[in-house]
């Protein structure tokens, strides 16, 4: 099964080379060992850290820097609340000390009832060199410690220096040098997607008369084969064993949508734009999706089981086609948080209403 979202009238994300990141092209990612980055299009890099894998309890620190000279680093941590017993040990703690190798480097006031909460520049500035240099980094609040692992910060941290073109500057994380900021990647503002109006009452699923359903799924399956949408094609004497959606986009166009795989806890549905009326002229916009609402077709896909981890993207319709407007990951499968740690983006937009509003 292919994880995310193709459509097939867009080019798809992929990595650029570094450090160039442009707004119309996907950003990049890059994992070692127990650390793991996300740069998306705008030049944003966020890196995060989490606990060696299987050690508990959970622990994740988020550090977050924007393209351009002379901007600093902001950090959030967050205390694992995917197990019952997580949940517990962190339920009254207010407060964390922070240490490694012995010594105390800092506190941090915990945000009461936050997933997570942030790191004051004074704070953060004693943890980095402990991040390159220590085995560990620990959260203390007396009576239990979290762990955070250093194991691949030092590659992370030097990859979010060469997408943002720091090497060697002043402002590096890890090869710091003397050369001003004055050439590193400067920020791209997002692209602005305008998304056409899907009225209220064609948000739901149309009724379609048995009629009206064999002919869109005769249409369908003449523009696809077996592989590409297996349950589309009814087994001997049955019916199609996906469940056919169709929803209005325009006075014209429909998007019809077809469940066309069930996984052990993922599914692929499958997109076509087509006529409102015959002949439909299936148009085919996406596979291995799994949703759609609202003039989105999503891809939201478990990295496994669990649901600690995720992959998701989003297009967006503008009135003429589905526009690629969002791809992210929810960080490690680290047990870190129901749904997964953070969100990790490598492409954004701004998504606007017809009338100017942002959606």
């Amino acid at each position: 099964m292919k994880i995310g979202l193709a459509i097939m009238l867009l080019s798809g994300a992929s990595a650029l080379p570094l450090p160039g990141l442009a707004a119309d092209k996907g950003g990049m990612a890059f994992s070692h060992k127990d650390w793991e980055l996300a740069c998306d299009n705008t030049g944003t890099c966020r890196a995060a850290g989490y606990q060696v894998d299987g050690a508990e309890p959970a622990v994740s620190l988020l550090l977050v820097r924007d393209a351009g000279a002379k901007q600093a680093v902001s950090a959030k941590i967050q205390l694992g609340s995917y197990a019952e017993g997580d949940v517990a040990l962190a339920a009254n703690v207010s407060h964390l000390v922070i240490k490694s190798g012995g010594r105390k480097l800092g506190t941090i006031d915990l945000v009461p009832g936050a997933q997570s909460s942030p790191l004051n520049g004074a704070t953060l500035a004693v943890i980095m060199p402990a991040l390159l240099q220590s085995s560990s980094v620990v959260f203390s609040s007396g009576k239990q410690d979290w762990t955070l692992s250093t194991a691949g910060a030092s590659a992370v941290l030097l990859k979010m220096d060469e997408a943002q073109g720091r090497i060697g500057t002043v402002g590096a994380l890890v090869r710091k040098g003397s050369k001003g900021e004055t050439g590193v990647l400067q920020p791209t503002v997002a692209p602005v997607v305008v998304a056409a109006p899907i009225p209220r009452e064609n948000r739901k699923d149309l009724f379609l008369e048995p009629a009206q359903r064999a002919e869109i799924l005769q249409a369908l399956r003449q523009g696809s084969n077996r592989d590409e949408c297996p349950d589309m094609y009814p087994s001997a004497g049955q019916a199609a064993a996906g469940e056919l959606r169709v929803h209005r986009l325009s006075a014209d166009k429909l998007l019809a949508g077809m469940v066309c795989e069930t996984y052990a806890y993922n599914q692929s549905v499958s997109f076509w734009v087509i006529n409102s009326t015959a002949p439909f002229a299936p148009v085919g916009v996406a596979v291995d999706a799994s949703d759609y609402s609202g003039g989105e077709i999503s891809a939201s896909q478990k990295g496994r089981g669990l649901g600690d981890c995720w992959s998701s993207n989003v297009h967006t319709w503008n009135g003429r086609q589905f526009v690629w407007t969002k791809e992210s990951t929810t960080g490690m499968c680290r047990l870190v948080a129901p749904g997964g740690a953070w969100d990790l983006p490598t492409y954004v937009t701004t998504v606007r209403k017809s009338d100017g509003t942002r959606r």
